[in-house]
């Protein structure tokens, strides 16, 4: 008799340690399914915001004499993986009302791919560089923006991949507003040539 009462004991041991165990472990799903919700919808919220082409110099002063070209800066927000960030298209233009427009200036803008020897792009921790080299002064106004193919990162699996789908939604191209900045161009300095004078 007693044995068998030790053999009971033992047996709702177990089955209340088996309890705490289903316990624990649907705690745990609990969790991981609300961090993993938390983390899509996180996702899902960066993929609406918009593209933002910022240009922190909307305004240089560049001198005609100088040896360095100059350089402008532009900075993309709101990209989300890092395809997007690799494939990120840039475009600058010359501003319809811009009274001057730069020497060899491509009709069709300067992008990373397209450039002239003066006028160029490169990319640059992320961000845009344009380098201008010009040959003669003028207030120069350009335009420019970027545009990207949307895509999810590729290291997530095919289950959230699926869930991030059906809550985005179908992808597009996303294309920046378009941003204004300008560039004076003076003949500042330079040789001065000394005056000859003769007396007799």
């Amino acid at each position: 008799m007693k044995k068998n009462m030790v053999y009971f004991v033992m047996y709702l041991v177990l089955i209340v340690e088996l309890l705490i165990v289903i316990t624990e472990r649907d705690e745990l799903e609990e969790k991981e399914t609300l961090i993993r919700d938390k983390m899509l919808n996180t996702l899902v919220e960066s993929y609406k915001q918009p593209l933002i082409l910022s240009i922190p110099q909307r305004s240089s002063d560049y001198n005609l004499n100088s040896k360095e070209p100059i350089r402008v800066v532009l900075t993309p927000a709101g990209l989300v993986s890092d395809a997007e960030k690799k494939n990120l298209k840039f475009y600058i233009n010359i501003e319809e009302k811009s009274r001057s427009k730069p020497h060899e200036w491509m009709t069709r803008g300067i992008t990373l791919e397209d450039s002239t020897a003066n006028f160029k792009m490169i990319k640059e921790n992320g961000n845009a560089v344009f380098i201008a080299d010009f040959n003669r002064t003028g207030n120069y106004k350009f335009n420019a923006y970027c545009t990207v193919d949307r895509e999810f990162p590729p290291y997530l699996p095919d289950y959230l991949l699926d869930s991030l789908r059906a809550r985005v939604g179908e992808f597009k191209i996303a294309t920046s507003d378009l941003e204004n900045f300008e560039i004076k161009v003076k003949a500042l300095g330079g040789v001065k040539k000394k005056r000859a004078e003769i007396s007799f």
